[in-house]
C-alpha cells in the first residue's frame, strides 16, 4: 500500500504562496522580440564552451554621456610606461643600506630622482656610489640626508626642505618608508625600553614620516578633498611584513610583529583619510630577506636557515632586489586604483 506523507509546513507554505504580480510593462518587455536586455540575444547551452560575456554584449555604439578621456585617462599610455617613475621625485627612508638602498637604486632605474634618508651618518659603500653613478648617467639626482625619523621636528624640517628644493619638472610624488629595526629575544626577556624602541622606529617613525609628507603635500596642493584622475596625486608606501599577519614559527621577536601589524592597520586608516585628498597609501609586506642584518642572525643561529627555508613554498629566501618590482608598481601609475591595500610578497610563507 502506498502511504501519503504530509509535506512539511514551511514547504507547503512556499509552494502555495501566490506568485508575485508582474506589471504589464514588464510582461510586454519579456514578450517583445529585440528587447534591449543584454542577455536576451539567444539561449545559451551550458555545454557549448563559450563565455557568458559573448551572450551579454552591450551595444558598443551606445553613448554613456561621459567622455572617453574621463573614462580612461591612462588609455594613451603604453602599459610598460605605466610603471615609469619619470618626472617625479621619490623620498626613501631607511635608504642608507639594505632594502631601502636597493629600492632607491631601482627607483632611479625607473627614472625617478631620489632623496635618501637614514639615521646612518653615511650610506653604505660601494652600493651608494653605484646608485649615484647610475643617477648621474641618467641625468637624475640622488641626495642623502641624515635623519632620525622618530624626531617629529627634524622630520618636518627635512620634508619641508625636500619639497621646496625638488626639481620643478619632477615634483615629489612618492614616499617609500623602509626604516625599521628588529631584535631577536624571547618575549619574557624584552625590556620595556627595548619594546618601545622597536615600536617607536617601526610604527611611530612610519607615522611621523607619512604625516610630514602629507602636510607638505596639502600645503602645496590643498586638502579640499578633490577627487583626482588616475595618474595624478601622490603615493605613499610602507614596508610591512608577513610578520604583521602571522607569528613566525620559531622566531622570537614579538615587538617586531606587533609593530608591523600596526603598520598594516595604519595603511588602512591613512588611506581612508587621505585618498580623496590626492594621496594613495599602501604597503608591501616582504618575507625573509637575505640582508646584512638577517645574514648576521643566520650566522649566529644557523638552525634558522633550515626553518625559514622549509616554511617557504618556493624553498628559498628572498633577496632585496626582488622587491624592486612590487615597490615600483605601488609608487607608479600602474597602481592608480589601489589604496588601503597590502601586497604580501613572502614566497608563499603565509599561504599555508
Amino acid at each position: 500500500m502506498n502511504r501519503v506523507f504530509p509535506l512539511p509546513k514551511l514547504y507547503r507554505q512556499s509552494i502555495l504562496r501566490p506568485l508575485p504580480r508582474i506589471s504589464l510593462v514588464t510582461a510586454r518587455r519579456f514578450a517583445t522580440k529585440g528587447s534591449d536586455h543584454p542577455t536576451e540575444d539567444k539561449p545559451r547551452s551550458p555545454t557549448e564552451g563559450k563565455a557568458v560575456a559573448e551572450h551579454a554584449k552591450l551595444d558598443e555604439g551606445a553613448k554613456s554621456g561621459v567622455s572617453e578621456e574621463v573614462l580612461a585617462p591612462l588609455q594613451n599610455i603604453p602599459t610598460p610606461e605605466l610603471f615609469s617613475l619619470k618626472n617625479r621625485t621619490i623620498i626613501v627612508t631607511g635608504a642608507g643600506r639594505g632594502l631601502g638602498l636597493t629600492l632607491a637604486h631601482g627607483f632611479i632605474e625607473s627614472g625617478a630622482h631620489v632623496r635618501a634618508i637614514d639615521i646612518l651618518s653615511k650610506p653604505t659603500e660601494p652600493y651608494w656610489s653605484t646608485a649615484s653613478s647610475l643617477a648621474t648617467s641618467k641625468g637624475l639626482t640622488l641626495e642623502y640626508h641624515n635623519l632620525d625619523i622618530t624626531s617629529e621636528t627634524s622630520t618636518s624640517k627635512t620634508f619641508s626642505k625636500l619639497f621646496s628644493s625638488a626639481p620643478s619638472n619632477a615634483p615629489i610624488r612618492g614616499l617609500y618608508i623602509s626604516a625599521g629595526i628588529n631584535h631577536f629575544l624571547p618575549a619574557e626577556e624584552f625590556s620595556a625600553e627595548q619594546f618601545r624602541r622597536v615600536i617607536d622606529i617601526n610604527l611611530t617613525g612610519t607615522f611621523i614620516s607619512a604625516q610630514a609628507f602629507a602636510k607638505e603635500w596639502f600645503k602645496k596642493y590643498g586638502d579640499k578633498g578633490e577627487i583626482l584622475k588616475a595618474g595624478e596625486g601622490a603615493s605613499v608606501v610602507f614596508t610591512g611584513s608577513m610578520s604583521g599577519h602571522i607569528a613566525n614559527a620559531g622566531l622570537m621577536c614579538a615587538p617586531y610583529g606587533a609593530s608591523k601589524a600596526g603598520v598594516n592597520q595604519l595603511v588602512r586608516n591613512l588611506a581612508m583619510e587621505w585618498s580623496k585628498k590626492g594621496i594613495r597609501v599602501n604597503s608591501l609586506s616582504p618575507g625573509y630577506i637575505q640582508t646584512t642584518l638577517n645574514n648576521a642572525v643566520l650566522a649566529e643561529h644557523p638552525e634558522y636557515t633550515d626553518l625559514w627555508v622549509s616554511q617557504s613554498l618556493l624553498g628559498r629566501l628572498s633577496t632585496a632586489d626582488e622587491f624592486r618590482g612590487p615597490a615600483t608598481f605601488l609608487l607608479s601609475d600602474a597602481s592608480s586604483f589601489m589604496t588601503g591595500a597590502d601586497i604580501i610578497s613572502d614566497g608563499g610563507h603565509t599561504a599555508t
